[in-house]
């Protein structure tokens, strides 16, 4: 199976060095194709992805979110001949729509195809500015995005990040928004936040589900079935 990652923000954002933490930290092991956009973010160095054992599948002409949806599927079965890879990891355009690069994922038929992480890169220094100026293309990047992570939060107030992190609810209340500076985590870290693994919730439904405690006698009971429970009171 292969798992496919989608990486979207604006130009600037930090997708690039963030796929490269990512890449040298988290994806060890794993045979990796990076799909990226040719123009925006400028590509990441050709020489660094060859020591790190990835292909690039270049698409050179046009967004793979506008125009290029209707290729992008067979582009994307090609790649799966070609490298059988673990992992898929796509780098649209900055202006392109997430919503848009997720259908094109989601309607390509084949079965080992896993959708994996949908994430956001936002500087924080421009949320606000860009969610004024180019309001549709931008929201739906947030709107769409299982992981929201923020760029250039070393230094800034906490105040500007709790405004920033309000913008990003109004539009998305659900989806993790990571505001730690990345030099303070490593690829491993920020990974298991993409995949939800070891979060508060999950460890917190994990437990639900592997023990059902009755809260009045402590004892571990099947889901399906009710109990009653006689208790010795003091007098």
């Amino acid at each position: 199976m292969t798992k496919i990652d989608i990486f979207s923000g604006f130009l600037g954002a930090g997708k690039t060095t963030l796929i490269k933490k990512l890449i040298a930290e988290a994806y060890t092991g794993e045979k990796l194709v990076l799909i990226e956009n040719e123009f925006g973010d400028v590509g990441i160095d050709g020489g660094f992805l060859q020591d790190a054992g990835v292909n690039i599948r270049e698409m050179n002409s046009g967004c793979i979110c506008c125009s290029l949806v209707g290729d992008f599927g067979k582009a994307l079965k090609q790649v799966l001949t070609d490298y059988a890879p673990d992992r898929i990891l796509i780098e649209p355009s900055g202006v392109g729509k997430l919503s848009d690069v997720i259908r094109a994922v989601e309607n390509i038929d084949s079965p080992d195809i896993v959708p994996g992480a949908f994430t956001t890169v936002v500087d924080v220094n421009k949320c606000k500015m860009y969610m004024k100026n180019f309001g549709e293309f931008f929201n739906n990047q947030i709107e769409c995005a299982g992981t929201v992570i923020l760029s250039h939060t070393t230094g800034v107030s906490d105040a500007k990040l709790a405004a920033c992190v309000e913008q990003i609810r109004e539009h998305n209340p659900s989806a993790d928004i990571l505001t730690t500076p990345w030099e303070q985590l490593t690829g491993a870290q920020i990974l298991e936040v993409l995949e939800k693994k070891n979060t508060l919730e999950n460890e917190l439904k994990q437990l639900a589900e592997e023990a059902q405690v009755c809260p009045v006698c402590g004892h571990h009971h099947e889901h399906e079935h009710e109990h009653e429970h006689e208790h010795e009171h003091e007098h």
